[in-house]
């Protein structure tokens, strides 16, 4: 015969089973990819995917303007701005991208941008190898008849910094992956090139869910124009090399031997 206690405990097993049922599993929440640009003295723009100012469907994928016509923002025109996250990320890659055809200052003066693109809930690989990479054009800009608007490319720079967030911050800079900077002055050049890329470096533990933030600073002289800017922050498994796998395979008979040797002693 059951006990009171023992019905009480099977009807509260039902009601909470039933209670899951209508309820569904818990929802986890959903990362959202985050764009904010300043120009120092100027305007602010602020961007979330499939909010106001993005004009690409797609989730995890900011488009502001086309390749064709530019945006406005402050002294600046932006051509083919795009930004892109594939959080949470794969056991092969996860990754943080933001490239522009370019940036052009409008102005006859140097000014200053700075643009932040964050996304949280990274997970995986496991654990993360993380690493970045920057590179871009400093040209003069021309005018319609392809004439150019400036002497050299003397007074631009480009301040470019990655981070990675344990607490999943959007924003956060909890550790620096990339600080790299770049400077034109002295060059005397019509146009000057830079890049740089981090090597891969386990910077975090391998399960905490975490951001991933790029940071750039650009100064760009009067009627000057950066072209071709990528930037990126990736995160790759830590997958033992062929060589190391088979090592390890190799030693697996030797060790069943020795195991099988030691019952047959013990016996």
């Amino acid at each position: 015969m059951i006990s009171r206690l023992g019905q009480w405990a099977s009807l509260s097993f039902a009601l909470a089973m039933a209670g899951a049922v209508l309820l569904g599993p818990a929802t986890k929440a959903r990362a959202t990819l985050t764009l904010n640009a300043v120009e120092t003295g100027g305007p602010t723009l602020n961007v979330v995917d499939n909010g106001p100012g993005d004009i690409n469907p797609a989730t995890g994928n900011i488009t502001l303007g086309d390749t064709i016509t530019p945006i406005t923002f402050g002294h600046f025109s932006v051509l083919g701005s795009v930004s892109t996250s594939n959080s949470p990320g794969n056991n092969i890659l996860t990754q943080l991208v933001s490239s522009a055809l370019s940036v052009t200052n409008n102005d006859s003066v140097a000014h200053t941008i700075t643009l932040r693109i964050s996304d949280t809930g990274f997970t995986k690989p496991s654990p993360p190898l993380l690493g970045a990479s920057a590179s871009g054009t400093f040209n003069v800009a021309l005018d319609a008849n392809m004439q150019p608007l400036a002497a050299n490319v003397n007074g631009n720079s480009a301040h470019a910094l990655a981070f990675a967030d344990f607490t999943n911050t959007l924003f956060g800079t909890g550790i620096t992956v990339q600080d790299f900077t770049f400077s034109t002055d002295t060059t005397n050049l019509t146009t000057a090139t830079y890049s740089n890329n981090v090597p891969n470096t386990i910077l975090g533990p391998s399960t905490t869910p975490y951001s991933l933030t790029v940071e750039l600073v650009f100064t760009v002289a009067g009627h000057n124009v950066l072209t071709s800017r990528s930037d990126s922050e990736t995160a790759i498994g830590l997958v033992p090399e062929p060589a190391t796998l088979a090592m390890a395979f190799s030693a697996l008979p030797l060790l069943g031997l020795a195991a099988w040797r030691k019952r047959r002693k013990s016996a």
